[in-house]
């Protein structure tokens, strides 16, 4: 196998994402802008509301959460987001590129990315609120985010089979997505306090275990990361075969051509 070219094939997508990013002023927004007054709102409202010390954790456990998965599951989107805007899917298919080199390429700048704004928000949050999200230790973090950019991957992955399956339309998916996992994933909130319903989906989304595992370092309590694990894994592999059969599908029925000139 020839490994250098393997690489070069993960690696385009992450380049691609690179340039048109740097060209793109409003990505600021994404890297600095909403994940700070997201964290700032949150973190103002603990303080009007005077809450204890271990209610803060947990909301702003959730805030840093939700900012880095929202920058990281786009960067996956974008893969194929951008080239729907621009009506060139089919120019990306032309290449000998499987579905993993283009969620894996554009996960790769979208982990950058998100590392980026966790370090912001880790600073941030330390110095106005007081909060140490490093309190715990290196390990718990690295797991933690391991969790999310998994979680990141398969709403990236899922945004781009709804593109190939349903079109112009399904761009919406892109920042939808993110809200549902918000509402039913405990980001503000424990499960406990949803519909029965609800809660069970919550126990179907690996970022809910992560979250519990993550915030168990400054409240004790119940966490499960090794089932959150294995439904991450679970999911990932069973995204990218899907988004491999849409591929396929898309070419067979002609909306790959009709999203592109």
């Amino acid at each position: 196998m020839n490994w250098r070219g393997e690489l070069n094939k993960y690696l385009a997508s992450t380049y691609k994402n690179w340039i048109i990013s740097k060209r793109n002023v409003f990505t600021l927004f994404e890297l600095f802008f909403w994940p700070i007054m997201g964290l700032l709102t949150i973190g103002l409202l603990t303080r009007f509301l005077n809450v204890s010390s271990n209610t803060v954790s947990f909301l702003l456990v959730g805030s840093i959460a939700l900012a880095i998965l929202q920058t990281s599951q786009m960067d996956v989107a974008y893969v194929l987001l951008f080239d729907m805007w621009s009506k060139s899917i089919k120019n990306t298919f032309i290449a000998p590129i499987k579905s993993y080199h283009l969620v894996f390429g554009a996960l790769l700048f979208g982990i950058v990315r998100g590392t980026f704004v966790f370090g912001i928000l880790v600073v941030v949050s330390n110095r106005l609120f007081g909060f140490d999200f490093l309190a715990g230790g290196i390990a718990p973090v690295l797991i933690f985010l391991v969790g999310v950019y998994a979680m990141a991957a398969v709403i990236g992955i899922t945004v781009c089979i709804s593109i190939l399956t349903f079109g112009q339309k399904a761009d919406v998916a892109a920042w939808s997505l993110s809200g549902v996992v918000l509402l039913v994933s405990g980001i503000y909130y424990p499960v406990e306090v949803l519909p029965p319903a609800l809660q069970a989906l919550s126990r179907a989304i690996p970022l809910t275990y992560f979250l519990e595992y993550y915030r168990s370092v400054y409240i004790s309590g119940p966490h499960n990361i090794v089932l959150g694990a294995l439904l991450a894994a679970l999911y990932l592999v069973v995204g990218l075969m899907m988004f491999a059969w849409s591929i396929e599908r898309a070419r067979r029925t002609g909306i790959m051509l009709r999203l592109s000139e």
